[in-house]
């Protein structure tokens, strides 16, 4: 006779980027594992290659975490952390007093934890009187081998890949296809105003954010912080 295997319960929460509805579980210990090994790796690529793999598993196989913007996939997994091990995490940040090396602990609320900016009703970006891009969210695969590039290049990247439509006065170019060579060639002739006013679309997306307070435990400063990104939540 084999032993009882429990039934892990089923939670919901609708998507940031969209308001689509989730479904998801716990994570199992054999999960856990996994994250607090890349965790301590300190691998920022294995990190997310883990919470991908876990958010994959616990949505019953029906989300992939790849076609996810950020931002969803940042809010599941603070979702399904809460619920797995606890509403409350103890978080030990350095003290932003230039002169201090101390830290100071805060209990944070993951329930607790938002988003800002909004989703833009139209996605389209003039940038001259017959040119215009059509953009998207940048998705998770977007960030595929983007930090392998030199810093400067990476938010051009980033751009480049979440571009969906490039037209002018006559033609619609779709960037799928289209060569890459083409691609590079026309963000390359962008002015830097130009590539200002793209940057505002992405600037103003969604994305989850916190903004706390905490008291460094060496020179008793009062810190102020706003956390934002996957790695402020562990």
């Amino acid at each position: 006779m084999g032993l009882p295997i429990q039934s892990a319960p089923t939670y919901t929460t609708n998507l940031p980027s969209d308001g689509r509805e989730v479904k998801f579980r716990p994570f199992l210990v054999k999960e856990q594992k996994i994250l607090v090994l890349a965790r301590e790796g300190e691998d920022t690529r294995k990190t997310l290659d883990a919470v991908k793999e876990l958010i994959h598993n616990v949505t019953f196989e029906k989300v992939v975490a790849d076609e996810l913007p950020m931002v969803d996939l940042e809010w599941l997994f603070i979702k399904i952390r809460a619920v797995s091990v606890g509403e409350h995490v103890t978080l030990t940040l350095p003290c932003q007093h230039e002169t201090c090396n101390g830290t100071g602990k805060i209990s944070l609320n993951l329930e607790e934890v938002g988003t800002k900016g909004e989703i833009p009703e139209d996605t389209t970006i003039k940038i001259s009187d017959d040119v215009g891009i059509v953009l998207r969210f940048p998705m998770v695969k977007d960030l595929s081998g983007v930090d392998d590039l030199p810093v400067g290049e990476q938010p051009i990247e980033l751009v480049k890949r979440s571009m969906v439509q490039i037209f002018d006065g006559e033609t619609v170019y779709n960037t799928n296809e289209i060569e890459q060579n083409e691609l590079n060639e026309f963000v390359d002739s962008l002015t830097f105003k130009q590539l200002e006013t793209i940057g505002g679309f992405f600037d103003n997306l969604p994305r989850l954010s916190h903004d706390i307070t905490y008291m460094c435990d060496i020179c008793k400063v009062s810190n102020e912080r706003t956390l934002e990104g996957l790695q402020s939540f562990f």
